[in-house]
Order: structure tokens, then C-alpha cells, then sequence
């Protein structure tokens, strides 16, 4: 099974639709995708339908996550949720070599089953986002063109640095362009000053600022299934989002 993170410094920037789509597109591309919330429960309400028995908390302790493979649905591919609950509050009160050592155990026991495990993660430093990254095999990092999104690239990057130290296999899959407005000015203004300062780190898409989006995600469904031609574009941004991350992390389509 190999590992995605979603991570940003910052909230509100894209994590929730990126990390929905990326799952949906490796499910319809026939592989069976876990999917942890360890965010404030966004993703949780999209996925809903594919919840399984267990919640996100109980990956840092011992009891871990009875798991089972997820039902098929009729395609090719499964996909099931580990949700977001309450209880990820209290993990600032567990010492990291625990939170780290116990989240690695509880994901190893679900590998055999799974072929990719995507993390959706919170915003800002924590307990959480470093035991995902310290078991991930690659990250992502969607980024509003935004003044206060862009500040968070910096802390991003030195979060992503100080855990490739303990996981050398981590593999950073790029800056992620995301909810672009096209029709900003400050916003491509912004989006051309990022690539200029990071071209080296700028994954090759960007996602546009779309209604057609949140409207999937508050159907359950990725957004190349609605049925408006307002969504077509989204659609082709996510499956090339789809795409790249399954190219980059090497799983088998």
C-alpha cells in the first residue's frame, strides 16, 4: 500500500477536494483506496457513503482499526473511509514517538488490503499531520493564490524537510495550484510570483476556482459525474490530478 499525504499549512485552500478526487480517480482506475480524515471532518461528509467500522483517533492506539476490505460497488475498484472524530483533539496530549509508532502499526495492519491509503490532513503543525508523514511514501501541497496561503508555503516545505530526517522515502509530489480564480488579476499576479520563486517544487496542474466542485463534494460524487457542462472543465483538472499523483507514487493501475 502506498501512502499520500494532503498537507498545508494553511485551511480552506483546496486539501478536502483534492485529496476526494485523487481517491475517487484511483478507485475508478481499479484499485481499492483507504482514506483517513485526520482534518476536521470535510472529507468525512463527502465520503460518508464508504465509512467503515472504526474512527481516525483509534489509529494512534493500540486497538487500532478492524478493517475488512471495503465492498465493491459495482466498479472496479473500492474504496473505504477511516473518519474524522472528536477524539483527534486529545492527541496533543500524546508524546510524538508514540503517535508515530502506534498510526505506523495501525496502517500496517490494513496494507494488505488496500493498494492506496490517501491522508487528508489539518491545517498548521501537529501530532496527526507528523505521524502521517512520517509513514507516507509521498505529499502533496495545494495552495491558494493567496496572500495567507502563500506564507504558509515556507512552513510547509521546513515541515516536509524536517520529516524527510526520519523518513527518507518521502517524496514531495509538488505545490498544487489550487482554486485559482482565472479572472483575478491578484491571483495570477500571485500564482505567477509563486512559480518564479518555486518553480523547482510546482507540480505540473492547476486548479481552477469552481462551483462545480463543491456541488460534487456535497453529493459524494467526483465532479467529472455531474451532469453540466459547467463541470467538464473541473472534471478534467481533477482526473489530471488523478493521473499525476498515481504516476508519481507508483501504484499499479
Amino acid at each position: 500500500m502506498k501512502i499520500l499525504v494532503v498537507a498545508q499549512g494553511k485551511g480552506g485552500v483546496g486539501k478536502t477536494a483534492s485529496a476526494a478526487h485523487i481517491a475517487f480517480f484511483a478507485r475508478e482506475a481499479g484499485l481499492r483506496v483507504l482514506v483517513v480524515d485526520l482534518d476536521t471532518g470535510d472529507l468525512s461528509r463527502t465520503l460518508v457513503e464508504y465509512q467503515v467500522e472504526g474512527v481516525a483517533s483509534s489509529l494512534f492506539t493500540e486497538a487500532g482499526v478492524s478493517c475488512l476490505a471495503a465492498k465493491q460497488d459495482g466498479e472496479a475498484g473500492c474504496l473505504a473511509l477511516v473518519p474524522a472524530d472528536n477524539l483527534l483533539a486529545n492527541l496533543v496530549f500524546l508524546p510524538l514517538e508514540q503517535a508515530q509508532l502506534q498510526f505506523a502499526q495501525s496502517l500496517g495492519r490494513l496494507a494488505a488490503e488496500y493498494d492506496l491509503c490517501v491522508i487528508d490532513t489539518a491545517p498548521g503543525l501537529g501530532i496527526a499531520k507528523a505521524a502521517a508523514l512520517h509513514v507516507a511514501d509521498a505529499v502533496i501541497s495545494p495552495v491558494e493564490m493567496e496572500a495567507y496561503s502563500i506564507e504558509g508555503i515556507k512552513q510547509t516545505m521546513i515541515t516536509v524537510l524536517n520529516a524527510r530526517t526520519q523518513n527518507p522515502k518521502l517524496s514531495f509530489l509538488g505545490i498544487l495550484p489550487s482554486r485559482v480564480d482565472t479572472r483575478s488579476p491578484r491571483q495570477m499576479a500571485n500564482l505567477n510570483q509563486v512559480r518564479e520563486a518555486h518553480s523547482s517544487l510546482m507540480a505540473p496542474l492547476v486548479i481552477g476556482l469552481r462551483s462545480s466542485v463543491a456541488e460534487a463534494l456535497a453529493h459524494g460524487i467526483p465532479v467529472w459525474k455531474l451532469r453540466k457542462t459547467s463541470a467538464r472543465a473541473a472534471g478534467a483538472e481533477m482526473r489530471a490530478l488523478g493521473q499525476y499523483v498515481l504516476s508519481k507514487v507508483g501504484v499499479a493501475q
